[in-house]
């Protein structure tokens, strides 16, 4: 036993040395965060350590995405996970770190995870595989697999996956196919409107003032043909006014130059002008921001919509409109006193015309700012659409 520890204390001099050097280099590349965890070869096995202390930037990076996320040695095992990847599989992560990924996806598709993993030792692979936790149902997910490659080497020294909800990526891609159908409509409807207001308004107006100057021709004085003059010269301002609301319809250059305040009031002032109702207006803080377009553009669209909704349904005679901007979060919101209508009425799964795809499209806008949209109201109470969208931006 004596002879065994003697003839294990007496390697060459060389032979430390270069156990030094290796050592040296393993702690150079823990302290540079070029490693999070070691696989240690023991006899008969092989076992993953990781170090839970390392503060890796993409390690918080992965711990933020939605999909799941492994790291994996060549052969399939499991050096790290994310925790989107352990709700997958359903097993703490704890659990995971250190098996391999074929323990975590049903029989069925362990033959074609190992084609997946001996192709990604090469190139990208994907696919779709069934996850099994120790709890509840299995889970279809998506995965894609490409070689991890150390920096300076050709060669894999590992797999890197991205795993994704394939039942929620569908359910995505169906949404997405939904709203462009939304916006597909919603521009057609748009283009109808102007088509029918520029045939019915402008097309006759214009059509009114060639007869006109037809007349004029046709005038037997000089002051007949003054007179037809007088008249065709408002029948052009008229014409000229109807054109330049179509234009701010379709895009409000006010906004550009003179603001959301002045576009805003404006725009309710129009209103309630053209369609006789009483109008109570308080705007604020609008002018204390540094301006933010797309925030700019959505509040008007919003306000333009509400306002809309109210000519075409509620049949109101008042309406109040707030503004208001604070240190964190732009707040619109429109109140009429018309018929109102009950918000969760629905045909056939549908919402009504009244909270269809005006509603929609105004919910649509607040979230891709990072906002709200609520709408309260009941039959003969009116209505009350408030909009809340944060100022600072999030992208």
């Amino acid at each position: 036993m004596a002879s065994r520890r003697h003839a294990a204390r007496g390697p060459s001099l060389s032979e430390l040395r270069r156990r030094l050097r290796a050592a040296e280099d393993t702690l150079h590349a823990l302290q540079d965060g070029d490693v999070d965890a070691l696989v240690v070869t023991r006899a008969g096995d092989q076992h993953v350590v990781t170090l839970q202390g390392t503060d890796l930037p993409y390690r918080v990076l992965l711990e933020q995405m939605y999909a799941g996320a492994v790291t994996l040695t060549l052969d399939g095992a499991i050096v790290y996970c994310n925790g989107r990847f352990a709700e997958l599989a359903r097993t703490p992560a704890d659990r995971i770190v250190g098996k391999e990924l074929t323990n975590f996806v049903a029989p069925s598709g362990r033959a074609a995870l190992r084609i997946l993993l001996e192709g990604a030792r090469a190139s990208k692979t994907q696919g779709e595989l069934e996850l099994r936790g120790p709890k509840g149902a299995p889970v279809t997910v998506a995965v894609k697999f490409a070689p991890l490659r150390l920096a300076g080497s050709e060669q894999a020294s590992g797999v890197i996956g991205i795993v994704t909800d394939a039942t929620e990526q569908r359910r995505q891609e169906e949404i997405r196919t939904h709203l462009i159908q939304q916006v597909m409509t919603a521009q057609d409807q748009e283009r109808a409107r102007i088509a029918r207001e520029l045939h019915d308004e402008t097309g006759q107006s214009l059509t009114a003032v060639l007869v006109g100057l037809r007349a004029i021709e046709q005038a037997r004085s000089v002051a007949e043909a003054v007179e037809l003059a007088e008249r065709l010269r408002e029948m052009a301002a008229q014409t000229l006014d109807e054109v330049g609301r179509l234009a701010r319809g379709l895009h409000p250059r006010i906004l550009d130059h003179l603001g959301l305040a002045v576009a805003a009031t404006r725009l309710v002032q129009e209103f309630a002008s053209q369609h006789g109702i009483v109008l109570d207006t308080r705007i604020e803080g609008l002018d204390s921001q540094a301006p933010w377009p797309l925030l700019d553009n959505t509040i008007y669209r919003v306000l333009q919509e509400a306002l809309t909704n109210v000519a075409k349904h509620a049949r109101a005679r008042r309406i109040s409109v707030r503004l208001l901007r604070t240190d964190h979060n732009v707040e619109l919101q429109v109140r009429d006193d018309g018929v109102g209508f009950d918000p969760d009425v629905r045909e056939n799964g549908v919402p009504t015309d009244r909270v269809g795809l005006g509603l929609r499209g105004m919910r649509e806008r607040a979230a891709l700012l990072g906002g709200t949209l609520t709408i309260q109201s009941s039959p003969g109470q009116g209505a009350l659409i408030t909009a809340r969208i944060p100022v600072h931006r999030s992208w």
